[in-house]
């Protein structure tokens, strides 16, 4: 397992990654759980297959015109956007996700995979404050976040983070506690405007770590 795959495989988020094709080439265990697809029948399949992804208003979003897979050479940011999947058993999930493509320098950490995407359950609440506004332009390309400004410490964490050190390496390379570690993630979550370490990993890769 490279680098990259072995961060991900690893966090507690649904990730999974598809090459320029659009092709599932890496799924991690709560990916598979949150759809019911077995890692086996996932990989090399079509990712708008899997997900069959709509909008909050039904209308269908994966397919031949998805913009992201077209645009992994471009690395052009992309925002975080609410898309409603079906698993396996045909039951439709509510999604925010985020998608990361990857530097070509670190294209071989993360194998096969050109673009990273990490998905996040929507609870009801949320649904219901976003049906209730009107549908909004399809196109997720040119997103940006202004997150506030990290700690030398901070960035040097984020840093060591995104070229895949996990928590106990990160501590070791820094001679710092791990529990120290996992502090200062605490605190870049608020600055970078994310709710976990694979969301910030996901930012350091696409903005670097500010």
């Amino acid at each position: 397992m490279n680098a990259l795959t072995e961060v991900f495989a690893q966090t507690t988020d649904a990730v999974f990654g598809i090459d320029a094709a659009g092709r599932i080439r890496f799924a991690n265990s709560e990916f598979e759980r949150l759809l019911g697809y077995p890692c086996s029948q996932l990989c090399d399949s079509w990712c708008a297959d899997v997900l069959c992804g709509t909008d909050i208003h039904g209308q269908p979003f994966c397919g031949e015109d998805c913009p992201i897979p077209k645009t992994a050479d471009a690395r052009q940011a992309v925002r975080d956007f609410d898309l409603v999947v079906r698993r396996a058993d045909g039951d439709p999930v509510l999604t925010n996700i985020g998608a990361c493509y990857i530097p070509s320098h670190l294209r071989e950490q993360a194998g096969r995979v050109d673009v990273f995407f990490s998905l996040r359950r929507v609870n009801p609440r949320r649904l219901l404050q976003r049906m209730a506004k009107p549908p909004v332009e399809k196109s997720v390309m040119n997103g940006s976040r202004d997150p506030g400004k990290l700690t030398s410490r901070e960035k040097e964490i984020l840093g060591l983070a995104a070229a895949g050190l996990q928590t106990s390496r990160i501590a070791s390379r820094l001679c710092i506690s791990p529990q120290t570690v996992r502090t200062h993630f605490r605190n870049i979550y608020p600055k970078l405007g994310v709710n976990s370490r694979t969301e910030a990993v996901i930012h350091a890769l696409q903005h670097g770590s500010h």
